[in-house]
């Protein structure tokens, strides 16, 4: 039974994506949610309910869904990055527009000056408005026409048809950008590898292949106790990572090791798709160059297969690096220690939520999994923090810093049979 996705956004967006889609001959199947107002977006779970995952054609409505709704399946939305910006750059420049004086949205200041940068265009002052939460399309056309009545912008750039519209409406050129077909493609991909991993993750196994590469160079410049003293370091690393993830390590070889664990218990406790946790955790602590690979399968010998491969495919990419092989032979990668700034989250980006909450990420991580735990809409801080074996003091703590930060909102509270004021109850949005 192929993967049924759901693809919202408005109707150019969904064209586009499906034209891109029907390059995949039937791998998926697509579900299409047309809309022209935020307002059609609610009460979506008749529309996903059976759904595997979703895929929207921008983060505008994407963080719409998730601050109301959250939907309890994978969901990706198609990312703006710089490359999004030379077709319509090229409009601009063919229109003898003044490149230097344009308004931005949705797109970040660092990917737009980048682009300029590498096409030599002249860049005063970069106007753009960039977004981690849902913005409402009233505040990103006034932005605009702000701009565009004090004389310090010649057009408007924008990635969204609501404001596109009506800033035409009004008279200012504007300009839209949409992603480019290979964009488009990665996001598919990604919304469909996490369709797959939500059928299979209890079920399927993962196997973490790591291996140091330079050992042999390294006994030319150090002793060979300085080398062993190396590997036992990396295994340090590796353990302490399995003991995070519930997973078993064992040693393989002289240099290599093996970690077994499932693939829900992965994804789950990882960013693993856009990039490798592991590889940044040995990277930061180790001067060892390692190669990483990871397989999954139903069975030992199939992930194990993968694993092998993925481990090979590293190695030719020069190492400190990882690639993944699913049990259908789809290959990712080369994943490195770092986020990849193409890659439509999951979920919330935890290492900039984490930085915003001043929490680490395995501790985000582990209240994420205490959440799926519970497996209730709202939660009080007495169960949080019996799940997390917190006090229920440091729990509401945890939950109301979330809240100040938007990772979470109040959405009632539950009386007591005793004196005291109500539990707060809230909805968590990670």
């Amino acid at each position: 039974m192929s993967i049924r996705m759901g693809v919202i956004g408005p109707k150019d967006s969904i064209e586009l994506i499906r034209s891109v889609a029907e390059e995949y001959d039937g791998e998926f199947t697509i579900i299409e949610k047309v809309y022209e107002s935020y307002e059609e977006l609610e009460s979506l779970k008749s529309f996903y309910r059976d759904l595997d995952t979703l895929l929207f054609s921008g983060q505008a409505p994407y963080f719409w869904v998730k601050t109301r709704e959250n939907p309890d399946i994978p969901m990706v939305y198609i990312p703006r990055n710089g490359t999004c910006l030379y077709r319509v750059l090229f409009d601009l420049y063919r229109d003898k527009v003044d490149v230097s004086a344009l308004s931005f949205d949705t797109i970040s200041k660092a990917h737009i000056e980048e682009t300029y940068k590498e096409l030599k265009l002249p860049l005063c002052e970069v106007n753009t408005i960039d977004y981690d939460r849902y913005l409402p399309y009233d505040e990103i056309i006034d932005y605009h026409v702000k701009l565009w009545k004090s004389k310090k912008t010649k057009a408007a750039v924008t990635c969204l048809q609501k404001p596109y519209e009506e800033l035409s409406r009004l008279g200012i050129l504007t300009y839209r950008i949409y992603p480019t077909r290979s964009i488009i493609r990665q996001a598919l991909e990604k919304a469909l590898l996490y369709g797959e991993s939500a059928r299979l993750k209890e079920t399927q196994m993962a196997l973490i292949l790591v291996r140091a590469e330079d050992v042999n160079e390294m006994l030319h410049e150090r002793s060979n106790y300085q080398v062993q003293r190396l590997m036992l370091d990396l295994q340090q690393i590796l353990l302490d990572y399995s003991e995070q993830n519930q997973a078993s390590i064992v040693k393989t070889g002289d240099t290599e090791f093996m970690l077994v664990t499932t693939r829900g218990s992965l994804e789950e406790s990882t960013n693993l798709f856009s990039g490798s946790p592991l590889l940044k955790s040995i990277r930061a602590n180790s001067p060892l160059r390692v190669t990483v690979g990871i397989g999954f399968g139903r069975t030992a010998r199939i992930a194990e297969s993968n694993a092998r491969t993925a481990l090979s495919l590293s190695a030719r990419e020069g190492g400190n690096c990882c690639f993944l092989i699913a049990e259908e032979g789809k290959v990712i990668g080369p994943m490195r220690s770092e986020t990849s700034s193409c890659s439509g989250e999951l979920d919330m980006d935890l290492e900039d939520l984490a930085k915003k909450l001043n929490m680490s990420i395995l501790n985000l991580r582990k209240i994420k999994s205490a959440l799926r735990h519970i497996n209730k809409t709202g939660i009080t801080p007495q169960e949080l923090g019996a799940a997390m074996n917190l006090s229920e003091r440091s729990a509401r703590r945890i939950l109301s810093q979330m809240e100040k930060k938007g990772a979470a909102r109040i959405v009632g509270n539950r009386a007591l049979y005793d004196k005291g004021r109500p539990r707060l109850i809230y909805k968590v949005l990670i």
